[in-house]
């Protein structure tokens, strides 16, 4: 009897943990809607606030990446690639991560999209910069955002997520870390950032990271309180 009531409460905080995901996956997808659609729309800023000379650094260096590597197979695998670095698909998998025994990792990838959105909305807001395609008539497009492209949030997600993950699991910090520099390297392939853009993404990415990892312990204790287990789930 007390096994199958064991067996019973496990299931039954199982089925709560699903929901929870269900839930949290789709606050990830209305997060994505909210930034790309609703916050920046159609909207483009009309000049480039940045000095003349580095304009014309970014530009060339632009071109030579989204022109001088230009490659139809290249462009069909960085068009995938670059989705990765998305709210919704990271907010997807730290979901999947929680729901898989481990919800400390999925609980900090979490924190650090939160933390991420609150550092570079600001940023956007306060340094508003038009898409590369929009002032580069030679741009080869491979996707289409729209809103001020400095700096790059999926650049800042890539990193972010790198930086807490490899903290997390030290042995694979080389592949974290070559996984977010070829999502950032793609936001300039695709032609949706320039090379500054992404550099002060990934800058910003590691810095959310860190404050992520800083602060984990008060991360952790504060989404207990609201009654989501941060713990290892075990079948014990």
């Amino acid at each position: 009897m007390k096994d199958a009531k064991n067996d019973s409460t496990r299931r039954q905080v199982r089925s709560r943990e699903i929901l929870l995901g269900l839930l949290l996956v789709a606050i990830g997808a209305i997060a994505e809607y909210t930034e790309e659609v609703l916050l920046q729309g159609a909207f483009q800023p009309p000049t480039d606030p940045f000095p003349a000379y580095i304009y014309a650094w970014d530009a060339r260096t632009f071109l030579l990446i989204n022109n001088g590597l230009a490659n139809l197979y290249l462009g069909w695998l960085f068009n995938i690639l670059t989705r990765l670095g998305s709210t919704l698909s990271v907010f997807t998998f730290g979901v999947l991560l929680y729901l898989h025994q481990r919800r400390r990792e999925g609980t900090l990838i979490l924190a650090s999209l939160v933390i991420g959105t609150l550092v570079t909305l600001p940023l956007k807001l306060a340094i508003p910069r038009p898409r590369p395609f929009f002032t580069i008539p030679s741009t080869i497009l491979f996707d289409m955002k729209a809103g001020s492209s400095f700096p790059s949030g999926h650049a800042m997600r890539a990193f972010a997520f790198a930086f807490v993950a490899s903290k997390l699991r030290p042995k694979l910090t080389i592949p974290l870390y070559l996984f977010a520099v070829l999502i950032a390297f793609s936001r300039v392939y695709v032609g949706q950032h320039y090379p500054l853009d992404v550099s002060a993404g990934t800058l910003t990415g590691i810095f959310v990271g860190y404050l992520t990892t800083k602060y984990e312990n008060r991360i952790l204790k504060t989404i207990s309180r609201l009654g989501v287990p941060t713990d290892s789930w075990t079948s014990a």
